[in-house]
């Protein structure tokens, strides 16, 4: 199966549509209540991107879109914005890490991310 916008064009083709949602992203966080900052446009737009450009060479490994590279991508991401402390985990409360102080919240949100990016890539008609 070929890409949707051709291996050659992977780090270019999500350029455009990560910068719009990520300044939509950061215009649903004032609508919120947050005060609208570049940095929180940057933090969107580059994970947007990050996320797109992740899973493109997996696909061209592979020669195919998969499920797998979705959740791999969020899940990767989700553990770095949380290690880099850009990123909350959500659906989980702090509480979690002193009952099982084991768990390392980075972990975890490798975990929810990529469960959340496996979910949306089955929703949009993603297989395994």
């Amino acid at each position: 199966m070929n890409h949707p916008y051709g291996y050659n064009r992977c780090l270019t083709a999500p350029l455009l549509s990560s910068c719009v949602f990520g300044t939509i992203f950061a215009g649903l966080d004032v609508v919120q209540g947050a005060r609208f900052t570049p940095g929180a446009v940057v933090t969107y737009a580059g994970g947007l991107y990050a996320y797109n450009a992740m899973q493109c060479p997996m696909e061209a490994i592979h020669g195919r879109q998969s499920l797998g590279h979705n959740m791999l991508a969020g899940g990767i991401l989700g553990y770095v914005g949380v290690s880099a402390g850009r990123l909350g985990i959500p659906f989980v409360g702090p509480e979690i890490f002193y009952k099982y102080p084991a768990l390392r919240p980075n972990i975890a949100a490798f975990f929810v991310y990529g469960g959340l990016a496996g979910t949306l890539a089955a929703l949009g008609g993603k297989t395994m």
